[in-house]
């Protein structure tokens, strides 16, 4: 069963007004794309796992990021 966040859904509502729609869109591709992800909080910002770190968004000042993680296929 994939674990959701609940401090996601706190970052995504503290974010910029810009930002909100980005990282909601970026949270459903994320799910939609790996449903047994997880959510987590590191390094202050959304990360996504599934058999270690796949991804994190962030949002900024003016911006937002997606970033992939390095991972070695299984």
């Amino acid at each position: 069963m994939p674990k959701t966040d609940p401090r996601i859904d706190a970052y995504i509502a503290n974010a910029a007004p810009f930002a909100k729609p980005i990282l909601e869109r970026l949270r459903r591709l994320v799910r939609a794309a790996c449903p047994e992800a997880s959510e987590t909080i590191k390094w202050g910002i959304p990360f996504y796992e599934s058999k270690g770190i796949l991804c994190g968004t962030g949002a900024f000042k003016k911006h937002c990021n997606l970033v992939f993680w390095k991972w070695k296929a299984i």
